[in-house]
């Protein structure tokens, strides 16, 4: 990934980075608590780039929350931080989750997007994905519904 490292995250003491995109982020942030559930789910993979670019020191830019369910691949949570958007970074996270899912036996992968997420809905549509259906009122903060996101993993690998 250019400059930038993929790695994965297992310790709840990792998660301040993360915390501090997912706020920025999104309207109804996941919590703590949520994703050290992730953290210690049997079938879950969570992964993270860091960038020691702008003379920071090694940063946490994006993160990817995913779980394999028999051979479905779920992705929870994908983000990258404000500052980093718009320079490939989450197309090159997204395609490293297929491709991964795809090499532990995922056929296919799922995710739910607000509709009016029009960035997601293009990448996850630029990189393969359909729309399979709608859950009615599926955010409470808004009542919106969530697009039902689908993709085949058979040619990832």
């Amino acid at each position: 990934m250019n400059s930038w490292l993929l790695d994965t995250i297992s310790r709840a003491d990792e998660l301040a980075p993360i915390l501090a995109i997912e706020q920025r982020s999104f309207r109804w942030p996941w919590g703590r608590l949520s994703f050290e559930g992730e953290l210690t789910c049997r079938n879950a993979c969570n992964l993270i780039v860091k960038s020691s670019e702008n003379g920071v020191g090694e940063q946490v830019i994006a993160y990817a929350f995913l779980r394999l369910a028999a051979d479905e691949l779920h992705i929870l949570k994908i983000a990258v931080a404000s500052a980093w958007r718009s320079k490939g970074i989450g197309t090159r996270l997204a395609e490293r989750c297929l491709k991964m899912g795809a090499e532990r036996g995922a056929t296919s992968a799922h995710l739910e997007v607000r509709p009016s997420n029009t960035a997601a809905v293009g990448l996850y549509q630029k990189l393969g994905f359909d729309v399979i259906g709608r859950r009615h009122n599926y955010y409470t903060d808004s009542k919106e519904d969530a697009l039902v996101m689908m993709k085949n993993l058979k040619e990832e690998l």
